[in-house]
């Protein structure tokens, strides 16, 4: 991209280039893109709700502030990082002379590294955004829905991204190891979003209970 950081292009300029038959920005960086976009949601939510709430919520509310934060950085990281790795992996595999090649197995990693971690960042984010449902005032409980829906969203693909890289490590038990980490997070994923968007729909529920006794 011209030495231009991903992150600093407009809206416009990044769906074009992703819509592109450029490789990149592909789905590690839509993954990353995804969970940033969670974190913004999630952290709006949490910044609006802090007004009559109890010191305990309040504090709650703090730490998925903080953890919002080290997510958004995390995600332009490894944005950068995703389109690099698949940049090193292309040149590398033009110039490698088997597949067996040190310097291609060693990039072929580095593709299916970064989405994992996109993958962790991504089930960090659930994990966070789990248990201030309580604490969102009503009126952005529906943000912290879709920050919960965004940050799934992230994990499912970049689990698509390791599962289409998987194949080129040709490392047997990297590969299986890498592929069972996927598995798990993706799991972990599947189920802390539920959790998560049925403790929204209660939230959302009593808040609509309370507004008609009114």
């Amino acid at each position: 991209m011209k030495n231009q950081s991903p992150w600093d292009l407009s809206i416009r300029e990044f769906t074009e280039r992703a819509g592109s038959a450029k490789a990149t920005p592909g789905g590690g960086s839509t993954s990353a893109l995804a969970a940033a976009l969670g974190s913004a949601m999630t952290s709006m939510a949490a910044r609006l709700s802090h007004r009559e709430r109890t010191s305990e919520q309040r504090a709650n509310i703090d730490i998925a502030e903080q953890e919002m934060t080290e997510i958004a950085a995390a995600c332009e990281r490894l944005m950068q990082a995703d389109i690099s790795s698949f940049a090193e992996y292309i040149e590398v595999s033009e110039k490698a002379e088997s597949a067996e090649d040190e310097s291609l197995l060693h990039a072929a990693k580095r593709t299916i590294q970064v989405p994992l971690e996109l993958m962790e960042i991504g089930v960090r984010g659930l994990n966070s955004a789990r248990g201030i449902a309580e604490a969102t005032r009503e009126h952005v409980l529906s943000d912290l829905g879709i920050g919960i829906v965004m940050f799934e969203a992230a994990v499912r693909s970049a689990y698509l991204t390791v599962r289409i890289n998987l194949p080129a490590c040709t490392d047997k038990r990297a590969r299986e190891d890498y592929g069972d980490r996927a598995d798990r997070l993706m799991f972990q994923a599947e189920r802390l979003k539920e959790r998560a968007l049925n403790e929204v729909m209660q939230a959302l529920e009593q808040a609509a209970e309370q507004q008609s006794e009114t």
